[in-house]
């Protein structure tokens, strides 16, 4: 796809498309003064809509933040409106919206869960994220272990899971429409476990082609997909920190996982500059009696303000290991219950917002020229 960047504004685009076929997507900066005048504005729009083909869509990116504006816009035909300044990765979830096809199933979320040190609760959190997604939203959500020799999500579903992950990493073609159901161990009606083999009698390793193929199927299949990642460092694992929509990062109050987290989230910033950044959880919180480090220091320390703290609640954590069960299970009342639904209300996926041309005492032909959504 080509792209082009011209100076001008609404009047240079006009100028440029009076001449010439508009492309299928314009972008255009309207004005970086938030005094600019919003009856102005609209009638640049209507001009621009006279030379512009039927069809194209218009992304405008402008100063003023007015609700009657935005609905004005919309009527239309304007795909988006952004109030400057927007982010990249605004402006790229904007254009992704545009094109997305509604006639199909919408990809799944993937969340890669990593803890900065052992004994941290990274496992915990996936699995109980997991279970909160898989009940609140109704969508399958898939919890896969890849922890292949020491792994213990199974044992925090207490299951038999007799075909785990290793199994599907050696033949990913084997996810079709019905995996889930027909493979996968069933840790609820809609939640799915991929356990990991926790075999000594075989390689760990991990086909990062395979790991990724896997994951492509499984985003067709789950509305959530939930990795429950290692502490080794491999290229599969960078690429697939790398490759997820979210990256949860969960750390101890202590100078361990002080350094860890660091060197982590300094690297994650570098291969995610375009996504969003990591959600750092920090638990057990009040565990040590002395030497731990303050949120206030481990914030300041990593460059990166908790998300999400979690206190040490050992007697919560420790029944609901015992039974093998969710914590919303065995103590929904927690100060730790809570925090765990609050971590997964962070990626619930809202259904995105659906516009387009309204009637009104818009000309129908404006709403015609703009493509809108």
């Amino acid at each position: 796809m080509a792209l082009s960047r011209l100076p001008g504004g609404l009047a240079g685009a006009q100028g440029r498309y009076a001449g010439e076929t508009s492309p299928a997507l314009v972008l255009v900066e309207a004005a970086a003064d938030a005094d600019t005048d919003a009856t102005t504005l609209l009638a640049g729009i209507d001009a621009l809509a006279e030379v512009c083909s039927a069809g194209t869509n218009l992304i405008l990116l402008g100063g003023v933040n007015d609700v009657t504006l935005y609905r004005n816009l919309l009527r239309r035909g304007v795909a988006d409106y952004l109030v400057m300044p927007a982010t990249p990765m605004r402006l790229i979830e904007a254009v992704q919206d545009l094109y997305r096809d509604d006639s199909k199933r919408p990809a799944g979320q993937v969340i890669a869960f990593i803890g900065a040190r052992g004994g941290c609760g990274s496992t915990t959190l996936a699995c109980n994220v997991g279970h909160r997604l898989a009940h609140q939203t109704g969508a399958d959500v898939a919890v896969l272990d890849l922890d292949l020799p020491f792994g213990g999500a199974d044992l925090a579903f207490n299951l038999e899971a007799p075909h785990g992950i290793q199994t599907l990493l050696n033949d990913p073609e084997r996810i079709d429409e019905s995996f889930l159901q027909r493979i996968a161990s069933k840790a609820g009606e809609h939640l799915h476990l991929l356990a990991a083999p926790a075999a000594l009698d075989q390689d760990a390793a991990v086909s990062g082609v395979a790991l990724e193929a896997c994951l492509a199927a499984l985003r067709q299949q789950a509305g959530y997909v939930l990795l429950d990642l290692p502490r080794v460092w491999s290229e599969w694992l960078r690429q697939t920190l790398t490759a997820a929509d979210q990256v949860v990062v969960t750390a101890t109050p202590d100078l361990v996982s002080v350094r860890n987290t660091r060197n982590l989230l300094d690297l994650l910033v570098t291969r995610r500059a375009l996504d969003q950044p990591p959600t750092l959880v920090l638990n057990r919180i009040g565990a040590a009696r002395r030497g731990e480090v303050t949120v206030r220091d481990f914030a300041t320390a990593v460059r990166l303000a908790p998300a999400l703290t979690i206190s040490e609640e050992s007697q919560v954590f420790g029944l609901a290991a015992s039974l093998g069960k969710m914590i919303d299970e065995t103590n929904r009342g927690s100060k730790a219950a809570q925090a765990i639904r609050q971590l997964a209300d962070r990626f619930v996926i809202t259904p995105p917002r659906r516009s387009g041309p309204a009637a009104g005492a818009v000309p129908a032909w404006v709403g015609r020229l703009f493509g809108g959504r």
